[in-house]
């Protein structure tokens, strides 16, 4: 098991996140259209290239969480059993802009543990799933894990179109740190 998913937890009753196995590709692949079909909507494709352009898409963003992020870690969020999410994290080495300063030596702080960050890669609810809390409970839970296992910061990246996503992130304490088609935030922890 990771170190994140050893510390991970939440604390609704029925409401869990577990590692991804090979079994939850479908539910991915079904969480993938459901979420970008209503973006895709609007252009008015037919049935079968809409189809088409979906798996594309799907296919696209595994293979670039795995050449960007080799590392990272994929779980399915799950609410009393059934598979309601997908959270993507990798541990992200530290960024010499974004350390306390009181290291004089940038090199040894990118080595420390402590001021690396635990990167969310990616989050997603299916549509009847969201709005009910189940994203601000699983990014509280990754907040406890990684100040668990001693990182110092939270940082994500949103699309700046994504308003409600955007709107939740800095609720909950992310501050804007760069970007315009997407924005960069950081949360700082301890």
């Amino acid at each position: 098991m990771s170190s994140i998913a050893a510390h991970v937890r939440l604390p609704t009753p029925g409401l869990a996140i577990r590692p991804a196995q090979a079994a939850d590709d479908a539910f991915c692949r079904r969480l993938s259209d459901a979420t970008l079909q209503a973006m895709f909507a609007s252009m008015g494709l037919p049935g079968p290239l809409l189809a088409t352009l979906l798996e594309q898409q799907f296919e696209a963003q595994r293979i670039g969480y795995r050449r960007s992020f080799p590392a990272a870690e994929y779980f399915v969020i799950t609410e009393r059993g059934v598979a309601v999410g997908r959270v993507v994290v990798t541990i992200d080495p530290a960024e010499a802009g974004l350390c306390d300063g009181s290291d004089v030596d940038g090199e040894a702080a990118a080595r420390s543990w402590g001021n690396r960050a635990l990167r969310i890669v990616d989050i997603a609810l299916l549509p009847a799933a969201q709005g009910r809390g189940i994203g601000r409970e699983v990014i509280a839970g990754l907040v406890r894990a990684a100040e668990a296992i001693g990182l110092r910061r939270l940082t994500l990246s949103v699309q700046s179109s994504n308003g409600r996503a955007r709107s939740l992130y800095l609720r909950l304490g992310f501050i804007e740190t760069e970007g315009e088609g997407y924005l960069h935030m950081t949360r700082r922890l301890g």
